[in-house]
């Protein structure tokens, strides 16, 4: 995941300085030292990606555990609703299940 995010990140960057200078309509390649440095900023922001995303993970679920709730999953974006313990937090009628 750091390879692919590092690269994505350098590409980023490269297409960030691209896009500057197309949209101030100067010559693509005007400054060519900033290519490389926007480039190298980007990967290393993107190094950084999978740790910060780990991160805040670990905080999310520790926040979720002091609250009776089950940890995030790895992959998922939002976690399974049949996870949740419905009669302790629902006070009306328990929906039906097919």
């Amino acid at each position: 995941m750091t390879l692919f995010s590092t690269t994505v990140g350098f590409l980023t960057g490269i297409s960030l300085q691209l896009y500057s200078n197309g949209v101030r309509k100067l010559p693509y390649l005007r400054q060519p030292w900033l290519f490389p440095l926007f480039g190298i900023a980007g990967a290393w922001a993107g190094s950084k990606y999978p740790g910060a995303v780990k991160s805040l993970r670990d905080d999310v679920n520790a926040e979720r555990k002091l609250r009776g709730l089950p940890p995030l999953r790895e992959g998922g974006s939002f976690p399974d609703v049949r996870d949740y313990n419905i009669q302790g937090v629902y006070k009306g009628p328990v929906p039906k299940s097919d």
